[in-house]
């Protein structure tokens, strides 16, 4: 059991980067207690020009008029030493992208919270919500838990579970869950303060630890089955985007389902009644929703039929 805390409202501080963390810093920010620090990412080169960029965590908090730290090296003694500074009872994090060293891990009254997007402890590690698609689960879900050093071993203190919605992509389905964490981590920082937090070790033998995706993550083979393509095209959408090939030219794939039919891989068989673009695979027909042919915008599957006269699509390699 935890110990009791007997100061309130609590000194918390975030650590997050990515948007997956907004709606937690939104929920940490007019909550009951005080949001004494963010810790983000530095800038980063991004969009065509390559400008240094902020995170969107950093530009959120410091709309909100709360201290930003920005750093790569959160290890480092002169960053603990800052981090001390602010006195926090609590940590918390959510996609922060780096990891916490021992000396933060001891800061606070309990080991910092994290926010994971899978149901521990299932899908460890990056991506989690990826490879849940791509696994083909039918549960999604939320966990938050004690940090450790191994990688979301920590003890469970609150899970939340909820359908893979068919059709919907990893970009779409981690807001969602973004969403859940926020409301999931305040009723867990609500029981710590009332002294009823219980924290679950995880079952070690029932645990997987996800890989770092990569852009070949979303190459194609159209003789795979229809669900397993379709579980994959959603699940590298937003990145890498899942893509084939037709006549030397790249095409992504959007919004996909399986049913039933037969058609020879890679083959284009015309629209479905729902407007959406058949495909034959190894066993079943994948049906896409939009399609984005190579520099060009995505385009609705009836618009793409119109605008472009392709029987089929290589498998990539």
């Amino acid at each position: 059991m935890p110990p009791q805390i007997e100061s309130e409202p609590l000194r918390i501080i975030f650590f997050g980067s990515s948007n997956f963390a907004l709606p937690t810093l939104q929920a940490l920010t007019s909550g009951p207690d005080q949001l004494v620090l963010v810790v983000t990412s530095p800038p980063a080169p991004s969009g065509r020009g390559q400008a240094l960029t902020s995170t969107t965590v950093s530009v959120a908090a410091r709309e909100a008029g709360l201290p930003v730290l920005e750093t790569d090296a959160v290890n480092s003694f002169e960053i603990i030493e800052t981090i001390e500074r602010f006195r926090p009872d609590l940590l918390t994090i959510a996609a922060f992208g780096g990891f916490l060293g021992s000396r933060l891990l001891d800061l606070g009254f309990t080991p910092p919270m994290n926010i994971h997007p899978s149901l521990l402890p299932k899908h460890r590690g990056p991506a989690p919500v990826n490879w849940t698609i791509i696994s083909g689960d039918q549960e999604c879900g939320v966990s938050i838990c004690f940090t450790e050093l191994k990688i979301d071993a920590g003890p469970v203190l609150a899970q939340k579970s909820r359908s893979v919605p068919e059709g919907m992509s990893a970009g779409a389905l981690e807001a969602i869950l973004a969403e859940d964490g926020a409301a999931l981590l305040m009723e867990t920082i609500h029981k710590l303060k009332s002294d009823s937090l219980v924290a679950k070790p995880q079952n070690e033998e029932a645990a997987n630890f996800n890989r770092l995706m990569t852009k070949k993550d979303g190459r194609l083979d159209f003789t795979r089955p229809a669900q397993e393509l379709a579980s994959l095209v959603n699940g590298v959408d937003p990145w890498p985007g899942a893509q084939a090939k037709s006549d030397e030219k790249l095409y992504k794939f959007y919004g996909a389902r399986a049913r039933d039919g037969q058609g020879q891989p890679g083959q284009v068989m015309g629209l479905d009644d729902e407007g959406r673009l058949t495909i034959g695979t190894g066993s079943g027909i994948l049906t896409i929703e939009e399609i984005q042919p190579e520099g060009r915008l995505r385009l609705p599957a009836a618009d793409f039929c119109r605008g472009y006269r392709i029987s089929g699509f290589e498998s990539l390699s």
